[in-house]
């Protein structure tokens, strides 16, 4: 009795070990999953957030005392500055934003194949809804070839929204049987486009930049999750 006890011990400690192993193998924190309408909360979270605290920094900053000489005003406003960069720090590394993907699901409209050159066009119909401009707090996606974000008025609203800005199809370089394969099950059919967010201050203008970054775009199905094709998202600036 005693020594199977010691075996089904044994065997406890052993998967305990392996969980571990296999937790600390596994990106921390990566949202890989998500809907455009997922994504766009979490940029809602963040643009609050930082629409919020500039908002305050302002408040703090913006004039100077009747009572205040220019140096003692200037030496306030470093103050509150640090602040902000302190509280901005341990927001991000309390939501760990620094260690997070997020991978968003773009539908994939597969127009036309190729045969003799083995290219598909491809276009995506997917739009990301994302926080408005505001003179202190904004979103912004550095320059690339693939990603872009508009600012608009529609219906008397303002909106902004992330796309794949393809001109005016994606030419996706694929053999035959994959085409075919991706053709069979085109409704499963996805690109997506993984993101991470950096959140900062404008210190000329106080205002609060949420950047957007897409690192890397692939076309996947979304049901088996195979891919097809992966490629990095290439800064142009």
């Amino acid at each position: 009795m005693k020594k199977n006890i010691t075996v089904v011990f044994s065997l406890l400690v052993l998967l305990t070990a392996a969980a571990q192993l296999a937790q600390a193998q596994q990106p921390a924190f990566q949202d890989d999953e998500l809907t455009p309408e997922l994504f766009s909360l979490i940029l809602k979270d963040e643009w609050t957030y930082m629409r919020e605290a500039t908002d305050q920094l302002i408040q703090e900053t913006g004039n100077r005392d009747e009572f205040e000489t220019t140096a003692e005003f200037h030496v306030r406003a470093a103050k509150s500055r640090k602040t902000f960069m302190e509280k901005l720090n341990a927001h991000i590394k309390d939501t760990r934003l620094e260690k997070r993907t997020f991978g968003v699901w773009f539908k994939a409209t597969l127009v036309r194949y190729d045969a003799d050159a083995k290219i598909y066009s491809l276009q995506s119909p997917t739009k990301v809804e994302a926080p408005y401009e505001i003179p202190t707090a904004v979103c912004a996606i550095p320059k690339n070839n693939l990603v872009g974000i508009s600012d608009s008025i529609k219906g008397g609203y303002r909106q902004s929204q992330i796309y794949l800005k393809f001109n005016p199809d994606f030419k996706w370089k694929v053999a035959r049987n994959d085409a075919v394969k991706a053709k069979g099950s085109e409704k499963d059919i996805y690109f997506k486009v993984n993101f991470v967010i950096n959140l900062s201050l404008d210190n000329a203008q106080n205002r609060g930049i949420i950047r957007i970054v897409p690192k890397e775009l692939l076309i996947m199905n979304q049901l088996d999750k195979y891919i097809y094709h992966k490629q990095n998202i290439v800064r142009t600036e």
